[in-house]
């Protein structure tokens, strides 16, 4: 193997890490998965097979000494983050995580002294900022084209792939703080505090709609303040799929489907013919975007997973931050306490 080329081992074999991770790092022309591992051994070998990696293990410790991996990616539950994290890097491997990067803060620092006392690389996956529409606002935003950002709205509906674990009041997922939403949140929290900056939850409200017994609540509506503005979550279950992200500023507004990777620019028209035009305008807009990223797609230039999978193992070889940091990471977790804690006593009454 190249000394260009790093070992990768992934430990967690479920969905994300079937759906996402491997088929990215297998993409990868800077890594090489060595072996995979997941406590479901029937899941570790059909993964392998699936992919065409050697090697499959049950238990973590026996893939670290064996295999001694450059890197670990870490799809496991979200309680389990922490432990497996703090246990690759004190093999001295660097160590890429699932978003949330832990469940508290107080694992979080603990995870980021670990990496420092062992040299290592801890990042955290936040996908949604390297995906075809989050970067093409970034890249508005950055120009000054929306002028001063003071507003934000993140509606989210689960995809239908998630249906199976909602329905299932036996996934891990029902067991969090905040149920099914401490896994999903996280994503328009990132967003949001990529383009407002940080911020304080001034109300959560939860609501109860679907027939499902074992969901609390199955819709959270967050508003979020600080000195630059207002934001707003609106995430369900109980809606079509759907991830859209609005941006207001005082000299545009934009709109982007994060799912169809599209963004219109919204700009102030007065008179009938300047909206007749717009609406016009509107339509080229969407046209473009769509052919846009399906050329990209078919070209191999995704965003998301692949592309932050990738910088972080340029980050390892080169010796540069990580794409999101795991600061980044510990924010977002602060964040989401603040969130689920308001989200339990808002059940409560």
């Amino acid at each position: 193997m190249s000394a260009d080329v790093l070992k990768v081992g992934v430990v967690g074999c479920g969905f994300i890490a079937q759906s996402a991770h491997l088929p990215s790092l297998l993409k990868c022309k800077n890594a090489r998965v060595v072996a995979v591992c997941d406590r479901n051994g029937g899941l570790a070998e059909s993964a392998a097979k699936r992919f065409g990696i050697d090697k499959h293990y049950i238990d973590f410790a026996e893939m670290l000494g064996k295999e001694k991996p450059d890197a670990v990616d870490v799809c496991t539950s979200i309680n389990t983050h922490a432990p497996l994290s703090i246990q690759a890097m004190e093999s001295g491997c660097h160590v890429l995580v699932e978003k949330p990067l832990a469940l508290t803060t107080g694992e979080a620092d603990e995870m980021i002294t670990v990496a420092e006392r062992n040299a290592v690389k801890l990042g955290v996956v936040h996908d949604m900022l390297f995906g075809l529409a989050i970067m093409r606002i970034k890249s508005i935003v950055r120009s000054g084209a929306v002028g001063q950002v003071i507003g934000v709205c993140i509606e989210h509906g689960f995809p239908r792939q998630y249906s199976p674990i909602i329905q299932d009041k036996t996934h891990w997922w029902h067991k969090l703080p905040g149920g099914i939403f401490s896994d999903t949140l996280p994503h328009p929290v990132y967003l949001t505090r990529e383009f407002l900056g940080d911020f304080q939850p001034a109300v959560v409200h939860t609501n109860k709609i679907g027939p499902l017994e074992h969901l609390p609540f199955d819709e959270v509506q967050i508003v979020v303040e600080n000195k630059n503005g207002v934001g707003t979550i609106v995430s369900s279950c109980n809606w079509p799929a759907l991830m859209t992200i609005s941006i207001f500023g005082t000299k545009m507004n934009l709109r982007g489907d994060i799912y169809n990777a599209t963004v219109l620019q919204l700009k102030e028209k007065e008179g009938l013919a300047s909206h007749a035009l717009e609406n016009v305008n509107q339509s080229f807009q969407i046209l473009g975007g769509l052919a846009s990223s399906g050329i990209r797609t078919m070209l191999g230039k995704y965003g998301g997973h692949r592309l932050l999978i990738d910088e972080f193992l340029r980050s390892v070889q080169n010796g540069t931050e990580p794409p999101v940091t795991a600061q980044d990471g510990r924010d977002v977790v602060r964040l989401m306490k603040k969130i689920t804690d308001r989200m339990t006593q808002a059940t409560e009454h």
